[in-house]
């Protein structure tokens, strides 16, 4: 939990110091010139999924204290109304939702890097 909680703040204050650098040169100008600031966006891609992972993690684990330090046992923690055939269904539906979204996420990144930085200049202006 200590981990993952430092991962998703000290990744949300990299994203913040990057938009910071980054909305300044779009200010300026300079921003499609800077080419290795786009490298860095561009492999930043995949870090918010990380952040928000991690994030997801510290919430979870950290409704876990009383069974981790063993204040209480798993048994006492278990919800009787809730049935596994529940709890495999929403776990089957999140994971479809996820799946879904991630395509369509990487068939529009596709799109945009298939028109290549012209496009996306003359969409700008």
């Amino acid at each position: 939990m200590y981990y993952g909680y430092h991962i998703m703040v000290g990744l949300g204050t990299i994203f913040i110091g990057i938009m910071v650098l980054t909305s300044f040169l779009l200010w300026k100008g300079r921003l499609y010139k800077t080419k290795w600031l786009l490298w860095i966006l561009m492999f930043m891609i995949p870090f918010p999924y990380i952040a928000n992972t991690a994030g997801w993690y510290t919430a979870e684990l950290g409704r876990q204290p009383w069974l981790v330090y063993n204040l209480m046992r798993m048994v006492d923690g278990v919800s009787p109304t809730v049935s596994s055939g529940n709890t495999l269904f929403t776990l089957l539906g999140f994971v479809g939702l996820y799946l879904l979204l991630g395509l369509l996420f990487l068939l529009l990144v596709l799109k945009i890097i298939r028109k290549g930085p012209e496009a996306t200049k003359m969409a700008l202006k």
